[in-house]
């Protein structure tokens, strides 16, 4: 480690913030926790690291085991390794660790470790850098290993670098915490962290006062006073101690019950304070701005309702209880909205029609459809109006709030279509879509850009499907290209893949618009080279990944492929035909042979097992084979069917030979 004094370094009130907000975190030793921590200033890091271990360590021990566990160098509860750079592999790093200090640690918890040394990898060749990266990736094979959490310390550029090629890693995050601050030398070293008593004996004095329990006390002091904005604010001060919680991953229950009640105390003294006002008493504390306080903390409300709606709904059927948290949420949106004057206090009106909007589209998944659709558009388009669009005037966050509101304005009435009206609500989401995207840039945001170019090329094609045309075809198969230049398989590889599968679908249809062989066979052969590249992705994601049906899309590939091999008009050798049926047979068998591991995943009824042979996928795959093994027949006669014939596995024979 490098010999800069890491003690005299003085945390900015945002850097202690930022930092609090880990430490809380680290501290209630939950399992599987991954946080990043991203710092560019190596002495503030190591600065950071070292406090971060010390803080943890006099939190789980006592003053009188503190120094013998420093004199007896006993493995800490909270670990710090330094990345090796000829392996870059931290799992194994922890493992080997872990299997080191494991008769230490029997008797004490284990809060985790931290890694450190990353920014030294861009100095390593590519190789040694990718393999870090593969090694990110495998993370899902050690979590149920990971009874612990785990802090990865990095720098800004690889912050970028892990979200793009290590997604998997990415998506399984808990929280990211970043230091802003000026860039170290990147020839300063640095090393893994190491405990001295004079470091502890620095930073014990200024950790002994617990910021939680001292607020706990203020606040009950202050309900003995007469002063009701202090109470008011220590309220809010502990509300947003455990919103900070959520936000930095800590999902429990708990912590949205506290941060509910904190706020509703805070909001059960404004009506008092408000009172005061209307009727000139100066009290001290008070001024006109207290007014606000009701519509924020309304707000805060809604959303907390709506986040805690969020985590319960999380693949559970719904209940009682989450259908309640989404009507509180929108009942507290709706009462701060009548508090609010558009006018005077535009951000804020435009921000809670937002969250309204938000809120109820989300109810609509659960009951009355059209009609809550039909309110968050009236939402969504009110915020809309009091953005007045005029690009000279908006500044960057509301360009973003603009786009992000059209988005989601398209999105609901694209949902609304296949409630109710499709024309003219598809038409209006591609009208929304359409307006977002002159907000949007790749530059700025390239898996959002994507995502909505995504969307776009759904409206295009459900619309198609109402008012059929070539053109609206062409225009979401632009769409779809547009998106897959930034959703990549290393950026997004599940929306690539789903991506890639909608265009397969688009092509398709598009072929069946034109009654020139030459012309459809040209867009038949574009469906399958997207279907291929879709299906191909499917392997490196987990089947809980998926947003569509890869059966379907081998289905559809088949289709394809005996669509081109039947086309008389096509100038086709006899042995292209027979190839081109042969892929349709094999993809079609693919499609069937999968069947029983979905249907595994049904539950049965009345106790009985379900007959893949029934279900209506087997019966549409099984009509395929039928056609795809009599088109053999005519292009080779018996020889050709009982070619065919020999590539059906056993459990079907029985089932297509009757049919034949």
């Amino acid at each position: 480690m490098a010999t800069s004094n890491t003690s005299s370094i003085l945390l900015s009130e945002t850097h202690q913030q930022t930092y609090d907000r880990l430490q809380q975190a680290l501290g209630l030793q939950l399992r599987r926790q991954v946080f990043i921590a991203v710092c560019d200033n190596l002495n503030l890091r190591n600065h950071l690291a070292l406090k971060l271990q010390t803080d943890l360590l006099l939190k789980n021990q006592t003053a009188s085991t503190l120094q013998q566990s420093l004199n007896s160098q006993i493995a800490s509860p909270f670990m710090s390794l330094k990345l090796d750079l000829s392996d870059p592999n931290p799992f194994s790093q922890i493992a080997q660790c872990y299997a080191q200090n494991q008769s230490d640690l029997d008797n004490k918890p284990l809060i985790g470790f931290q890694i450190l040394g990353v920014e030294h990898l861009t100095r390593q060749p590519p190789g040694v850098q990718w393999s870090f990266l593969r090694y990110l990736r495998t993370l899902e094979h050690h979590l149920d290993r990971l009874e612990f959490s785990l802090v990865l310390w990095i720098s800004s550029p690889w912050l970028c670098c892990i979200q793009q090629s290590a997604p998997e890693f990415w998506r399984w995050r808990t929280g990211v915490f970043q230091w802003i601050s000026d860039p170290t030398p990147s020839d300063l070293e640095s090393g893994t962290i190491i405990l001295d008593s004079t470091s502890v004996s620095e930073f014990s004095e200024s950790n002994k006062t617990d910021a939680l329990k001292q607020l706990l006390d203020q606040i009950q002091q202050l309900q003995q006073q007469s002063d009701l904005s202090p109470l008011r604010q220590a309220y809010r001060q502990l509300a947003n101690i455990y919103r900070d919680r959520i936000l930095a991953g800590e999902n429990a229950e708990l912590n949205y019950t506290l941060a509910i009640q904190a706020d509703k105390k805070a909001l059960e003294i404004i009506p008092e304070a408000e009172f005061l006002l209307s009727n000139s008493q100066q009290k001290p504390g008070f001024s006109s701005r207290d007014n606000d306080d009701s519509i924020n903390i309304l707000n805060d409300l809604g959303t907390l309702y709506w986040m805690r709606f969020r985590q319960r709904f999380q693949g559970n059927p719904p209940s009682t209880d989450v259908l309640s948290d989404l009507e509180q949420s929108i009942i507290f949106y709706q009462n701060a909205l009548m508090k609010t004057d558009p006018e005077a206090q535009p951000h804020l009106y435009i921000k809670i029609q937002k969250n309204l909007g938000t809120a109820y589209t989300d109810l609509a998944t659960l009951q009355d459809p059209s009609q809550n659709l039909e309110q968050g558009i009236i939402a969504y388009t009110e915020a809309l109006y009091y953005l007045k669009l005029n690009r000279t005037e908006i500044d960057p966050a509301q360009i973003q709030d603009y786009a992000t509101i059209q988005n989601n304005l398209g999105t609901t009435y694209w949902k609304l279509a296949q409630q109710t009206q499709p024309i003219p609500h598809l038409k209006a989401a591609i009208a929304a879509y359409t307006q977002a995207m002159e907000f949007y840039t790749p530059q700025q945001d390239a898996l959002n850009y994507a995502l909505l170019q995504t969307n776009l090329g759904t409206a295009y094609w459900t619309l198609s499907q109402y008012q059929p045309s070539a053109k609206l075809l062409l225009q979401a198969i632009h769409a779809y290209h547009q998106a897959l230049t930034y959703r990549t398989i290393e950026s997004a590889p599940v929306a690539c893949a789903a991506t890639y599968n909608n265009l397969g679908i688009a092509y398709w249809h598009l072929a069946n618009h034109y009654q020139k062989s030459e012309i459809r066979a040209k867009f038949l052969k574009r469906a399958i080279v997207a279907y291929q590249k879709a299906l191909s992705i499917v392997p490196h994601l987990s089947p809980t990944q998926l947003t569509f049906d890869p059966l379907a899309t081998h289905n559809n590939l088949g289709l394809t492929h005996y669509q081109l091999a039947t086309d008389s008009n096509l100038p086709l050798g006899k042995a292209t035909r027979i190839s081109l049926l042969g892929a349709a047979l094999k993809h079609h068998l693919q499609a069937d042979i999968n069947e029983p591991t979905q249907l595994e995943k049904q539950q049965p009824s009345d106790g009985e097992i379900p007959n893949s042979k029934t279900t209506e996928h087997h019966q549409t795959t099984l009509s395929y084979l039928l056609r795809t093994i009599r088109a053999f027949y005519n292009e080779s006669g018996l020889q050709g069917q009982n070619q065919a014939l020999s590539q059906i596995p056993g459990h079907l024979l029985p089932e297509i030979l009757r049919a034949l």
